[in-house]
């Protein structure tokens, strides 16, 4: 199954909005203060997990003055034969509808309510349905990588340690204790892991082809180290901040989704690549293709660099009006006219960006004829 739409019902600076999703990747560009954090984030306290209140309130909605919290629904549709035997034993309706609608209306588990076609009924315990919706995750950072970490933090699997875990992961390093292990076979595994984690980044990261990650144990720590054309090995450290992050991205979710079913996260991204050459956000754009092949995307955005333009039928324009956080679903149309009224892009903004450039003069008869024929 996929979440086609959201709506959202007075959560913060959303008084009412439907957003149709992408059964890949949906992308929130807009100017600061728009309202997408707020779209985001209203996704995110549809969970059992995360507290919804009249703190979480539209303040120019009825509901304020009422004391009551946000309604926030997703929509389900294209559900599989197996979506439908396991939600069907939840509730009946499952078993034949072609979408259906839960809806939170507050705090508690028991909050939730359930439609289908015209039936609404409340579910009591939601936590059974939960189990087998595809699980939102939302991100407003990622642990960067560490110059180097010890095996005892590598065992312990907190937080903390994640993503130099992961980095493991992508290496092929099934074992942790074997790339400490001070023997041939331990620094075999320590050079192949180097080698395979090397190709995985150059095949996403085009801004430095000669890229090198090598990796290398010096009794309990584990150093990592990078090198490119002028083959000086630096530590993590000392390179850009959005070469870490993007790194770090990318080690984390190619773990995260190397197992994951299909369909079985919806990410939310807020701002990913903020940090990134032009260059480097396209690279992003491509990896979160790749991403989205197994699962759902959200992202919010300031660049055009991070949209696609082979599918703009995925961007939505966040604008916010004296009514709310509003959004246009259809930003390419009039050659990208509410897209760029939105981020205040011009032409004269992208006229040095192009190695040639062509400027017309047209004769005063020309142009009254050109603007008729607009």
């Amino acid at each position: 199954m996929i979440i086609s739409s959201v709506h959202i019902n007075s959560y913060k600076s959303v008084h009412k909005l439907k957003l149709p999703l992408d059964s890949n990747v949906t992308v929130l560009i807009g100017p600061n203060e728009s309202g997408k954090t707020n779209i985001l984030k209203s996704i995110e306290h549809f969970k059992p997990t995360c507290d919804l209140s009249v703190e979480h309130t539209c303040q120019f909605s009825s509901y304020y003055q009422e004391c009551k919290p946000p309604q926030i629904s997703l929509e389900l549709t294209k559900f599989t034969r197996e979506d439908q035997a396991k939600l069907g034993k939840i509730y009946e309706g499952f078993k034949s509808a072609e979408s259906i609608l839960i809806r939170r209306e507050g705090p508690s588990n028991k909050d939730y309510k359930l439609q289908t076609d015209s039936k609404v009924i409340s579910i009591g315990d939601i936590n059974p349905i939960f189990e087998h919706l595809p699980k939102i995750l939302y991100f407003e950072s990622i642990q960067v990588l560490k110059d180097r970490i010890d095996i005892d933090s590598l065992h312990s699997k907190s937080n903390d340690t994640k993503t130099e875990r992961n980095l493991l992961t992508v290496g092929g390093v099934e074992d942790i204790d074997l790339i400490f292990e001070d023997s041939t076979r331990g620094r075999r595994i320590a050079e192949e892991a180097s080698r395979e984690i090397t190709k995985r980044i150059r095949e996403v990261w085009t801004q430095e082809p000669s890229l090198e990650i090598k990796l290398r144990v010096n009794g309990n720590l584990l150093y990592i180290d990078f090198s490119d054309a002028t083959r000086v090995y630096d530590t993590p450290k000392t390179r850009s901040r959005g070469f870490l992050w993007y790194l770090s991205f990318y080690i984390n979710f190619i773990a995260a989704t190397n197992e994951a079913k299909v369909n079985e996260y919806l990410f939310l991204f807020d701002e990913p690549g903020m940090h990134l050459h032009p260059s480097g956000q396209k690279d992003l754009t491509s990896l979160l293709e790749q991403l989205s092949i197994k699962n759902q995307l959200i992202y919010t955005t300031h660049s055009p660099f991070m949209i696609n333009r082979e599918h703009p039928e995925r961007v939505r324009v966040v604008q916010k009006d004296p009514e709310g956080t509003k959004v246009d679903s259809e930003a390419y149309r009039d050659n990208w006219r509410p897209l760029r009224e939105s981020i205040g892009l011009t032409v004269g903004d992208l006229f040095f960006f192009h190695s040639k450039s062509l400027v017309l003069d047209l004769p005063e008869r020309k142009q009254n004829r050109f603007k008729k024929n607009k």
